[in-house]
């Protein structure tokens, strides 16, 4: 009997190990470069793309997916053509629907039928704009490809788009390249950061997640009408805490029901969009009585939600959730409903007796200061009169 479930322990971890290694697309990488450009603006013929992987092994369906995006208020995605490809492929040349001065995602697209999820591997790539005098700037045209992309770090490749004249490669006046990168935001950017390097491939770390970036590539010595640029968002990322102003409970039924209600802000750090909330009524030692989900997430300034719980909780916690999770909770006391009524009565009666015991103290030496200050505008004003020439 052990020696069965011995080995069928063991053909389980086979099982699995072989679904690891054989979905898993970790470690894998996307790699692309513009094949070529034309110089004429009218051709028929847009640029190629070639893109080649490394996977673990060679994955039985593979597929390539392209879309283009658009960023504006929003990210637009679009999806513009998807190949399958061939049993043992390791390359691919998209030559359908690519345009100039266009930002595209490219994933290989892994499907395997033994595992739970399918998985691929995504870069980014600009295309850059297609420069008719290229002789003007003597300066070689950049194309970028930006990924992997995480919630913090982003990879930068770049390279020199294919096709181009020798006189222009002989006239770059130096070796090197500078990359720039600032957060926009709506309207308002945020002051950028640059890096002179040699090589062509450079990792920005201390990203803020879920935020847009402005990505700058070019010669050490170019303008800044000379860069290719692109537009990146970062991953998001658990969200942090929000601002959990108040909860309070009143009793519905003796001893059985009562009704909650709790009043917070969205967190100042969202690291993404917020999807939805997590409410949880706890009691003295911290188990959660209830949990609430509450459906409406675009509530500004702040966000409200009440709910019948059959016992009567000491805490509430509120927390926020992205695509990446739920993030950090903000949790308050209950207080009843007739306890803080009895407290804003008793701010009003304390507010009271100050003014009064104020008014009883200051009030002769207040009316007395008033008085002296109407007798002496009145007599400046009469004084004025008599001075003034008939």
């Amino acid at each position: 009997m052990a020696a069965i479930v011995l080995k069928r322990l063991q053909i389980f971890v086979i099982c699995v190990c072989y679904c690891v290694s054989f979905c898993s697309v970790t470690g894998s990488a996307v790699h692309l470069r513009v094949l070529n450009t034309q110089e004429d603006s009218n051709s028929s013929t847009g640029p190629s793309v070639e893109v080649t992987w490394i996977l673990p092994r060679q994955e039985p369906s593979l597929s390539v997916i392209w879309h283009s995006l658009t960023y504006s208020s929003q990210v637009t995605v679009k999806e513009v053509g998807n190949h399958q490809l061939e049993k043992g492929s390791e390359s691919f040349t998209i030559n359908d629907g690519l345009k100039y001065n266009q930002q595209y995602r490219i994933c290989v697209h892994v499907d395997q039928g033994s595992c739970d999820h399918s998985t691929e591997a995504c870069a980014y790539i600009m295309v850059p704009k297609l420069r008719q005098n290229k002789a003007q700037t003597g300066r070689p045209a950049l194309y970028l490809v930006l990924g992997p992309v995480t919630s913090k770090n982003l990879t930068v490749s770049w390279g020199e788009v294919p096709g181009q004249t020798q006189a222009i490669r002989e006239s770059r006046s130096t070796k090197g390249y500078k990359i720039t990168w600032r957060r926009v935001e709506g309207l308002i950017g945020h002051p950028g950061h640059a890096s002179n390097l040699v090589s062509s491939r450079h990792l920005i770390k201390g990203l803020i997640p879920g935020s847009r970036y402005e990505i700058c590539v070019g010669e050490a010595l170019a303008n800044d009408y000379e860069l290719t640029c692109d537009v990146i968002t970062t991953e998001e990322d658990v969200p942090g805490p929000p601002e959990t102003s108040y909860g309070s409970c009143a009793s519905q039924a003796q001893g059985t029901h009562w009704r909650c209600d709790v009043v917070w802000k969205p967190p100042l750090k969202p690291h993404g969009r917020i999807i939805g909330y997590v409410i949880e009524w706890k009691d003295k030692e911290g188990y959660v009585l209830m949990e609430t989900l509450p459906k409406g997430v675009l509530c500004e300034p702040s966000c409200y939600q009440d709910q019948i719980v059959n016992f009567h909780p000491s805490e509430v916690c509120v927390s926020s959730r992205t695509k990446a999770g739920q993030g950090w909770e903000s949790c308050v006391p209950i207080t009843d409903v007739s306890g803080r009524i009895l407290a804003f009565f008793e701010l009003k009666v304390v507010l009271i007796i100050a003014i009064t015991l104020l008014g009883y103290q200051l009030g002769p030496a207040l009316v007395k200061a008033i008085f002296k200050c109407c007798v002496r505008g009145l007599y400046k004003h009469m004084e004025g009169e008599k001075k003034h020439p008939v």
